[in-house]
């Protein structure tokens, strides 16, 4: 990409070439004062700026180099800016450096934002690193104005390799937004809930301690009694928890429905759901009557629905052509399909008829079970983020406009797997990651497993 022209309001950032040499041996490069917080010794001849500057590519893909000129000074060169790969951490660093009698302005924050709005808007990055020398307390200033955040110090030398250079590092990362996700009758849903299977006494209330509002429970993790029990010792309204449970295939039938419904409801402690899901399409795969089960089964939920004691009614692990049963002969279609979801194993064909139909599309396993934990590939681009690889996974299905029910009856991990907004995956990760061969997989599929004798 060929380095532009950037106009702020008192500045132009334009393309720095050898041509600049001579002004910026006479302004900065030459200047002790200036060159103490950079990464080069100062200049004792413009042969060395020269040196420097023909270095310069203005149609590189990984270092973009600007000269920094006032407007109001007939365009008057005196300073020089830049943005640059850094491979080991795989992501672009900026910096700038000014003559010493521009200091002191505002010119730093003004190149500085420019150079983050660069490289967010036009080359589409999401995390930035920066840093500056730990004498230089006006550009830590400068740099935290724009955003950036302290992450550590380092030390080294100048680019003369005998000169110690020691300084702090920081680091720019493009924020997400916790927002809910609607379903398509207006119902809000959390983008992170708590998953509660095979969830420990005392797992739930930790949760809520976290923040955790949404709880996600089924007739078959046999838990519903404590989930209740534990939400309602904690003392939070009814209204400010979002509850959902799940029928489970040998409850099927339009009586057992509403019988089965009642059973969840008791145990929880509620009278109503905000979510009611089918478990899993079938019991066995040799079954042949699943459609007409499942049928009766969803004309109770649906039932159910319309007289308000449940908010939503869906489905969990249905595959498009599970979906169409429903859709195609009920008046009210599933509000959300609860798939194994995470990196590795995306299920992209369904997702991707859930999200055409409407239906919400919530993620269980979201990391894989473990599973992912030590895949090469997904931490070093959890690396990049400075974030762990569950992190990444869940931030990662988040993006993809999925809701998460992460599980854990770790309370560190459970405040962890809340806190994933503070980084934003950039396009090319998100590429990179959707297109890894398949890896993490359960081996639960809606066609193939047999549950005959649980439950």
């Amino acid at each position: 990409m060929r380095t532009p022209t950037i106009e702020t309001e008192r500045l132009i950032l334009r393309p720095l070439t050898v041509d600049d040499a001579q002004n910026a041996f006479e302004r900065w490069t030459t200047d002790p004062e200036v060159a103490k917080y950079m990464m080069y010794t100062a200049h004792k001849s413009i042969d060395e700026t020269i040196g420097w500057m023909s270095t310069i590519d203005i149609d590189s893909d990984t270092a973009y180099d600007f000269a920094i000129c006032a407007k109001d000074e007939d365009n008057y060169l005196f300073g020089s800016c830049g943005v640059y790969y850094c491979e080991d951490d795989q992501v672009f660093e900026v910096g700038y450096n000014l003559a010493r009698d521009h200091w002191r302005k505002g010119y730093g924050t003004e190149v500085m934002q420019a150079l983050v709005d660069f490289t967010v808007k036009q080359l589409h990055q999401t995390a930035i690193r920066g840093r500056y020398d730990i004498h230089n307390e006006v550009s830590g200033h400068v740099m935290k104005k724009c955003g950036f955040e302290y992450i550590g110090e380092g030390k080294g030398f100048k680019y003369d390799g005998v000169t110690p250079h020691d300084y702090y590092l920081l680091r720019y990362n493009v924020k997400g937004e916790k927002t809910d996700l609607k379903l398509y009758n207006g119902l809000s849903v959390a983008p992170i809930g708590f998953g509660t299977y095979k969830a420990e006494e005392g797992s739930v209330s930790k949760a809520i301690e976290n923040g955790y509002r949404y709880f996600d429970t089924a007739s078959f993790y046999m838990n519903e009694e404590m989930v209740g029990k534990e939400i309602k010792e904690s003392g939070i309204p009814r209204e400010e928890v979002f509850l959902a449970s799940k029928i489970w295939p040998t409850e099927f039938g339009y009586k057992e429905t509403y019988e089965a419904f009642e059973r969840s409801v008791s145990k929880l402690g509620t009278d109503y759901l905000d979510l009611y899901l089918i478990h899993w399409p079938k019991l066995t795969k040799k079954d042949d009557q699943w459609k007409r089960k499942l049928s009766d089964t969803w004309k109770a939920m649906e039932e159910l629905y319309k007289a308000g004691k449940i908010k939503a009614i869906g489905v969990s692990n249905f595959l498009p052509h599970h979906l169409r049963v429903l859709m195609d002969n009920f008046e009210t279609k599933p509000m959300v399909n609860q798939l194994e979801l995470h990196i590795g194993y995306m299920q992209q064909y369904t997702v991707d008829f859930c999200k055409a139909n409407n239906i919400h599309v919530q993620a269980w396993s979201p990391m894989g079970r473990g599973r992912l934990n030590e895949d090469e590939f997904i931490n070093s681009i959890a690396r990049k983020y400075l974030v762990t690889p569950q992190k990444l996974m869940l931030r990662f299905l988040n993006q993809n406009g999925i809701s998460v029910i992460p599980k854990t009856n770790d309370p560190v991990k459970m405040s962890q797997n809340l806190d994933i907004f503070g980084f934003t995956i950039c396009d090319e990760d998100m590429s990179l990651l959707m297109a890894l061969p398949q890896t993490g997989f359960s081996g639960e599929f809606a066609d193939s497993v047999e549950f005959e004798g649980r439950m």
